[in-house]
Parts: structure tokens; sequence; C-alpha cells
């Protein structure tokens, strides 16, 4: 009997997994195009990033199965430009049917409502993209077309009205970027050998310069990437500077993006990444743009040779205040890298405290970063009252920045860091070694060294 219930608990585990998978399959059949595989990606501020891979069957057949990171906007299809990738709304628990035929797809059979409306609007603009992306085709052909296909995007916006209320506002959205994407990238090549000046592109071309249309589903969009580039080239023409650029936009997130995708100032050693950083780093708050800007910061981080400057991090105290590691310059610096559930770490305590002590009135500062999470906070500011611990004290809630930056893995960790703000090491002796207070003294011996 129990191994019985186990079995059908299994089952239902199953099941139920199971259930939060999204499930797209279907069929590739081309001319022209020697496919082998389609892929599935997911949609980062306005890129594409592989999820999956799927080999096709003899027949054209594919499938994936996956748990979807987020409701949103994906996209199948190939990394190359010209042979296509092609949107599909997802959540967990859908289901979706498609069949691929060179650039054009069709979804068969029952949809979801969103993926049902998503259709009917790619089938309303399957002949202005393809002229758009692929053909060269004349502008006295397909200004026409675009002039009647702005005017039925007005009524198929006002007919988006499906029980999610997400993907209303976000399909919404889409038939304008689309539009105004497929408008500008057909400004990109010289149809009939010449570029058009603005003055004689018809009347649908002076309504896409809007700074405040742009807001977070942008970067959920297949082709934002491309499309944010056009608008801010088309917005301010010229080689502006990239401050100039950025002006073409007035959300933030948007603006981050831009940023990023356009590769534009980027730094290439770890001094210029903090300059990068103290210009735009306001700019990068989504969780993908906050990734990729702390990944490029130990990459270079970690390929600086000479004197290497302190990898800088923010952490609020048991007060709230936000401390910086940067605020201390002109003191040595001693980082304890610790948490209260960590048995070393705890052992090392009045080692410190002596340490302290030792150095008190002296231009040594004594900072603790704690890497308990958010749900043990308490219990950190417990242990600080318990414990009567001094010095700075500071709250990371978990495994953050200041762990990828200096490559932390196991704690406790002691840093050292001299006045001009450089790194003397970053897995230093612990106060228990006589060795680090050797470090402390000959750090400041060096600074009393210059002043005499």
């Amino acid at each position: 009997m129990k191994k019985l219930i186990l079995a059908l608990a299994g089952l239902l585990f199953s099941l139920c997994s199971s259930a939060q998978m999204a499930q797209i399959w279907g069929t590739v059949k081309s001319e022209g195009f020697n496919d082998k595989d389609i892929t599935l990606y997911a949609i980062k501020d306005g890129e594409t990033k592989e999820i999956a891979k799927s080999n096709l069957a003899e027949d054209g057949s594919f499938g994936f199965m996956f748990n979807p990171s987020q409701e949103g906007f994906y996209a199948i299809g190939w990394g190359e430009f010209l042979r296509g990738k092609f949107p599909v709304y997802l959540k967990k628990g859908d289901k979706a049917e498609v069949a691929i035929y060179n650039r054009t797809i069709d979804f068969i059979g029952k949809q979801s409502p969103e993926n049902a409306v998503l259709y009917k609007w790619m089938q309303m603009t399957e002949s202005i993209r393809y002229n758009s992306f692929h053909s060269m085709q004349t502008h006295n052909q397909f200004f026409p077309a675009l002039t009647e296909l702005a005017a039925q995007a007005d009524l198929f916006k006002k007919s988006i009205n499906t029980k999610n209320a997400v993907f209303n506002e976000s399909m919404k959205q889409t038939v304008a970027y689309d539009l105004d994407l497929y408008a500008l990238n057909f400004l990109g090549v010289p149809r009939g050998g010449v570029f058009l000046k603005k003055e004689q592109l018809p009347p649908y071309y002076n309504t896409i310069v809007d700074s405040k249309k742009f807001n977070d589903c942008v970067l959920g969009m297949l082709h934002g990437k491309r499309f944010m580039d056009m608008y801010a080239n088309f917005a301010i023409p010229g080689r502006g500077s990239l401050d100039q650029k950025i002006t073409a936009f007035s959300n933030d997130h948007v603006k981050g993006a831009y940023i990023l995708n356009s590769g534009r100032d980027m730094p290439n050693n770890y001094a210029a990444y903090r300059d990068f950083m103290n210009k735009y780093g306001k700019y990068f708050q989504t969780p993908y743009q906050k990734s990729v800007v702390e990944e490029l910061g130990i990459k270079l981080y970690s390929s600086e040779t000479g004197p290497k400057p302190a990898a800088n991090f923010t952490y609020p105290d048991q007060h709230g205040k936000m401390v910086s590691l940067s605020d201390f310059k002109g003191k040595v610096v001693v980082v304890d890298v610790w948490a209260t559930w960590c048995g070393p770490c705890k052992q090392q305590i009045p080692y410190l405290k002596k340490m302290e002590e030792a150095f008190k009135g002296k231009d040594v500062v004594f900072m603790s970063v704690s890497l308990d999470y958010e749900k043990d906070k308490q219990k950190w500011l417990d242990m600080l009252k318990e414990l009567d611990l001094h010095g700075i004290q500071l709250f990371a809630g978990g495994w953050t920045k200041i762990t990828k930056d200096y490559a932390i893995s196991a704690i406790p960790r002691f840093m050292v860091f001299d006045k001009a703000g450089n790194v003397v090491s970053t897995d230093s002796p612990r106060p228990s070694d006589p060795k680090l207070k050797e470090i402390l003294e000959k750090e400041l011996s060096k600074e009393l060294a210059k002043v005499n």
C-alpha cells in the first residue's frame, strides 16, 4: 500500500511538473535553406538568447518542452537574420503547434488566446514585413501599403481584448513598435539607388518620433534591439554621441538596453569600467542588465595587471544607511566577509576585536559584510547586539556582487585595501594569524614614509 501511495504521489508530481511546462512543436519545410535544426530563444533587452536547439527529423518535425522563466514573447527560428525568427507568446502550460515554410509561419489547430491574436497580426503584416526585411520593393509600392496597414492597426489594437491584461498591453505596444520597425527598416537600404529625405516620406513617419512611447515592452520584443538602434538614428540623425542618442528615450530601462546593445563607449579596462558605471550605472536596473554589467566588471577586473583598484560595493548598514567601500579612501580597510551561520567566521570574532583595539586611533577601518539572506536579516541584527560587534557592519543579502567580484566561494574571507583604494590582498591571513597585523603595519608605514 505504501509503495502504491508513493507511486501515485510520484505520478501526481510528474503531472504537476508537466503542467508547468510550455510546449512548441511543428514542422519546417523550405526551399533554398539547408535547415538541419531550429532554435528556441528567450528575448532579453530586445535580443534573442538561445534556450535550446532541436534537430529536425527527416520529415522536418521538431519539438520543444521547457519551463518558461516568465510569461511573454519567445522566438523560434535561426540565428541568421535573413533566415528569420518568429515570435510566440508563452506562459506556463501553454501549447503551440506551428508549420514553417521558408520565411512564413502558420499556427496550426487550437491555440492559446494570446497566440491567436499574435497570429492574426502576423498574417496582417506578413507582406510588409517581407518587403521591409527581404525584398527590394520601391517606396512607390511600400509607402501606400504602410499607410493602409497603419489605419488597420489602429482598429486591430482596439480589438485586442483577451482575459490576459498583461498580454493585451504588451500586444498593443508590439503592434505599434512593429509598424515603426518595418517603416524604419525600409529606409535602411537605398531603394532604387537613393536614400529618401524626411520631407519625401509619407505622413506616417511624422508619428514615429515620440520618446514617451517607449516602455519595458520593447525589451521583450523580437527585433527590439534593431528597432531601438534605428529609432535613435532616425530621431537624432548623424553621428551623435551616446549621450545625445539616449535622449531619444524617456524610459531608463530602455536607455540601459540601448547603451549595452549599441556597444558604444564600452570600457576595455577596469578603470574605464568604473567611469562607465559612474556615468551610466543608474540606467542598468533590470536583472538582465545588472547581470551583464556585473559579468563585464568581473571580466575586466580579473584581467587587470599591476596595482589593482578595488572593485567597489555598496550595502546597507544595520541602520539602513548605504555604505560603500570607496567611502573610506585615505584609510587602510580590512574587509571581513562572513555570515551568522558560519562557525569558522564566528571563531575569528574575538581575534578581530583584539585587532580593532590594537589599531584604534590609526587610519585603519574594519568592515564586516554579512552574506546572510534577507530572511535571516533579523538574526544578523540580533547577533550584532549579542556579540557587541563594532566597526562597519554591512548586510549583502546573500552571495551578491562582492562574492562575484572577488571570486568568493567560501567564508570567512578577509581582504585588505590600501589608502589609495587598491588591493593589497583579496585572501589575506585571518585575524588569528599575526601576519595580518604585519600587513596592516606595513601599509601604514608606507603612507608614513611618503609623508616623511
